[in-house]
């Protein structure tokens, strides 16, 4: 039996290297894997990208090295995200192996190698709420037409001062209580302090509120919880996509229209485009909310794709 890996966070022309898999770890091995292997004079560590049984013609089997070791027992990348990962790639017209690193913190690799990563001990959420909003009679219609559209993708366009955090909060909790995941977007988290404590105030700290002055390290250990599925409730900008939910049903995009959305740097991608194939793997319900839906956006509601679902009037108790 062989195997393609590829790198961490490093590009090439080809697809990877391939290399034979000893007897002795067949039964172990799995696709997104760590392992051990020899390569020229060094031993270095890469990520099991294929297995197969034959090789290619044009390959002579005493050409081909063995891995050495299998570094941990769990796949880094999972499920939905592999097809997501191989949609970056085709998509966005970049190596397989370039998109790597934005599904992988980069703690993480160390932290495997040195064996430090721990599932079994994962933060414990006990996700008590404070719920006492009191909406009006537009903001509760507002609600239920998120709530029971059959469309799983609706715009959601406000005004300001008509508190859509509120609608936001009344969604989390539906989420929350059927115990799945929730994630909530901001297009520069600096920029969403206010929202972020307006919803910290109700569902209190268990909430991950995550920006750049989080650590390598917190980020690794949030990788954990949520790929463990005990942290329910995640606001956090776009690279959060790319984070191994267990259990996500809900994805809300605020100020969808923000640029900051598109990454202009390599791999480059566009989170709301993301955001929509995840929904589309997922089934899960995605809202995106602004108060100048982007030009996308509204030709995906012309097109029948989106829902539309309006808040047009300023709160008043």
């Amino acid at each position: 039996m062989y195997c393609y890996i590829i790198p961490f966070w490093k590009t090439f022309d080809n697809i990877g290297f391939t290399y034979s898999i000893p007897d002795n770890l067949v039964i172990d091995i799995m696709l997104w894997q760590v392992i051990e292997i020899p390569f020229k004079d060094d031993i270095i560590y890469w990520i099991v990208y294929n297995i197969f049984d034959n090789l290619d013609s044009n390959i002579k089997k005493e050409s081909i090295r063995d891995i050495i070791s299998i570094k941990n027992d769990f796949s880094v990348i999972d499920s939905y995200r592999l097809h997501l990962l191989k949609f970056i790639s085709d998509n966005y017209f970049t190596p397989i192996h370039n998109s790597l690193n934005l599904f992988v913190p980069k703690n993480l690799k160390e932290k495997i190698l040195n064996d430090k990563i721990d599932f079994n001990k994962p933060r414990k959420y006990k996700y008590d709420y404070n719920f006492n909003l009191e909406l009006t009679d537009k903001q509760k219609d507002v609600y239920a037409d998120i709530r029971n559209s059959r469309k799983n993708k609706i715009l959601f366009f406000w005004i300001t001062w008509s508190w859509k955090t509120e609608i936001y909060i009344n969604t989390i909790k539906d989420h929350l209580d059927a115990w799945e995941q929730s994630l909530l977007l901001v297009p520069e988290i600096i920029l969403s302090n206010q929202l972020a404590s307006k919803i910290k105030d109700v569902f209190w700290d268990d909430v991950l509120v995550i920006n750049s002055t989080i650590t390598e390290a917190t980020k690794t250990k949030y990788f954990i919880d949520i790929m463990s599925w005990n942290a329910k409730i995640i606001i956090w900008t776009r690279s959060s996509l790319f984070y191994p939910y267990s259990n996500l049903w809900l994805i809300i995009v605020d100020e969808e229209h923000d640029n900051s959305y598109i990454s202009d740097q390599s791999p480059r991608y566009n989170a709301i485009e993301i955001a929509n194939k995840i929904t589309d793997l997922n089934n899960n319900k995605l809202v995106l909310a602004s108060w100048t839906p982007s030009i996308d956006s509204m030709y995906n509601w012309v097109k029948d794709y989106y829902k539309i679902v309006n808040l047009l009037e300023k709160y008043k108790k």
